[in-house]
C-alpha cells in the first residue's frame, strides 16, 4: 500500500501548476458515497481499509502528471488533465467512477460509489482554498447527489455558484428593507359583475435607487430559498395594513388585499404570532387582508393547511388557494379546510379554442361556486376569457387584459380618486 498524500502536499503541486501557468489542469473533489452508513454497519478498521483502497485504484488509474491527496477519511482531491475536448473528459470520469465501483475488495461484496466535483483551473489563478470550495460546491450540491449512484458536476459549464450571491443578497436586503427599496406593486382584481376594483392583490418589487427595478427572478427565489421571504412579507404586510387605513381615512373607502404566504412562514407552526404583532401596530379592518396560500405548497399537507386557514380566519382574516390547477391540484384541500376563495391558475387560460379546457374551467368554477367560495381568475390576457368567464360567473379576473401591477400611488389615483371602472 502507498503512502497517502495530504493536504499540504496536493496544494504545493497546485501551486506549482499554478506558478508555472502550465494549461489544461482541473482540481476534483472526490468523496465516497455513504461512507458513514459503511462505516456504521461494519468495523471501523473496514472503513479505514475501503479509504485506502479507494486511494490505492486511484492513484493507479491517473496519468502522469496527476496527483492525488486524501484530504481526510473519505475526502479525496485530484488534480487531473482538463483537455479542451469535455467528451474525453466526460468519459475519463465516467471511467473513474466504474473503476471505483468494480474494484476488487473482498471484505465487502457491495458496490462502492463516489461523488465529485469538477473545478477547472482558469488562466488567471486562484488560491488552493477557493478552488477547492468551488469543486467542493459542484460535488455536494449536484442535483443527482442524493441518487445512489455515482454523480459528479462541473463548475462554469453545468454548474455556478449561487451561495456568494446569496450571501451578497443577504447583506444587502435589510439595508433596502429600511431604505424602503423594497416595497410592493397592487394588481388588480376587477370584479365581473360590476366592472369595478376593490381588490387587489400585493407583489413584492425591489426598486433600487442606481439600478432601478431589479427583475422579480433574479432575487425572490434565493429569499425564498435563504428564509429572508419571510422579513420581506411582514415588512409589506405591516405596510399594506397602514395603507389600507389610510384610504379609509382619506376616501372612506375599503380596499381589500391579498398577501402571499410563503412556504417558510407556512412550514414555521409560530408564523402567525409574527403578522399578529405587525398588525397591532396598525390594524386596520381584518376583512380587509386576505392570505393567498401557493397550491404547490399546500399539496399533500391537509392537516397542515387546516391548522393554518384556522389560524387565520379565527383572527378575522380570510384565506384563498392561490394556482389552483396549476398541475398539483388536491380537492381534498378544499374540502377540509374553511379557504374562502379559490384563485384559477393562468396554465388554463392558454386556448380559449380548446374544448377541453373550457370543460376543467367550467367543472372548477361550478366546484368552487358549490363549496360558497368566492373564484378569481388569474393571468387572463385576452377579452375572449373574460366573457367565458363572465357567463360562468367567476367572480373576479386579475390579469394583463385589463390591469398590470402598478405602485399604490397609481391604484389610488386611477381607483380611489378617479373612480376607474371597466365597461363590461
Amino acid at each position: 500500500m502507498k503512502d497517502m498524500k495530504n493536504e499540504q502536499w496536493i496544494m504545493e503541486k497546485y501551486g506549482q501548476i499554478c506558478e508555472s501557468r502550465i494549461p489544461g489542469y482541473a482540481l476534483v473533489s472526490l468523496k465516497i458515497k455513504r461512507f458513514r452508513i459503511f462505516n456504521r454497519l461494519n468495523d471501523r478498521s473496514l472503513g479505514d481499509l475501503l479509504v485506502e483502497k479507494v486511494y490505492e485504484v486511484l492513484d493507479n488509474y491517473l496519468e502522469e502528471d496527476e496527483y492525488i491527496a486524501q484530504i481526510h477519511l473519505d475526502y479525496y482531491n485530484i488534480l487531473m488533465h482538463y483537455p479542451e475536448d469535455y467528451d474525453e473528459f466526460f468519459h475519463r470520469i465516467i471511467e473513474m467512477n466504474r473503476v471505483i465501483r468494480d474494484m476488487p475488495f473482498e471484505p465487502f461484496h457491495g458496490k462502492i460509489f463516489s461523488g465529485m466535483g469538477v473545478f477547472p483551473l482558469p488562466q488567471t489563478p486562484v488560491d488552493f482554498y477557493t478552488a477547492q470550495y468551488n469543486a467542493d460546491i459542484c460535488r455536494s450540491e449536484c442535483p443527482q447527489s442524493a441518487f445512489r449512484n455515482s454523480h459528479f458536476e462541473i463548475y462554469g459549464l453545468t454548474y455556478e455558484d449561487n451561495n456568494l450571491r446569496y450571501f451578497d443578497l443577504e447583506q444587502s436586503i435589510r439595508p433596502a428593507l429600511e431604505r424602503g427599496d423594497i416595497t410592493y406593486y397592487l394588481q388588480p382584481k376587477v370584479d365581473l359583475k360590476t366592472g369595478e376594483v376593490t381588490r387587489a392583490e400585493a407583489l413584492v418589487r425591489w426598486i433600487d435607487p442606481e439600478k432601478g427595478m431589479i427583475p422579480i427572478v433574479s432575487f425572490l427565489p434565493s429569499l425564498e430559498e435563504n428564509g429572508l421571504i419571510e422579513e420581506v412579507d411582514l415588512c409589506i404586510f405591516e405596510k399594506i395594513c397602514a395603507q389600507i387605513n389610510q384610504w379609509i381615512q382619506k376616501y372612506g373607502r375599503k380596499i381589500h388585499i391579498s398577501v402571499n404566504l410563503s412556504r417558510c412562514a407556512f412550514d414555521y407552526r409560530y408564523f402567525f404570532k409574527d403578522y399578529v404583532e405587525r398588525y397591532d401596530k396598525s390594524p386596520c379592518p381584518k376583512d380587509c387582508i386576505e392570505f393567498e396560500l401557493l397550491e404547490s405548497i399546500v399539496l399533500n399537507q391537509v392537516d397542515r393547511v387546516k391548522e393554518v386557514v384556522s389560524e387565520i380566519k379565527d383572527f378575522g382574516f380570510s384565506c384563498s388557494l392561490d394556482d389552483f390547477g396549476s398541475g398539483y391540484s388536491s380537492f381534498s384541500v378544499l374540502t377540509n379546510s374553511d379557504i374562502s376563495t379559490l384563485k384559477i391558475d393562468r396554465s388554463l387560460f392558454r386556448n380559449v379554442t380548446d374544448s377541453r379546457e373550457k370543460i376543467l374551467l367550467r367543472h372548477v368554477l361550478q366546484t368552487a361556486q358549490e363549496l360558497h367560495m368566492k373564484t378569481v381568475a388569474e393571468g387572463v390576457e385576452t377579452q375572449e376569457y373574460v366573457e367565458f368567464l363572465k357567463e360562468l360567473d367567476c367572480d373576479y379576473v386579475q390579469g394583463y387584459v385589463y390591469y398590470r401591477p402598478m405602485p399604490p400611488e397609481e391604484f389610488e389615483e386611477r381607483f380611489l380618486i378617479r373612480n376607474e371602472k371597466i365597461d363590461l
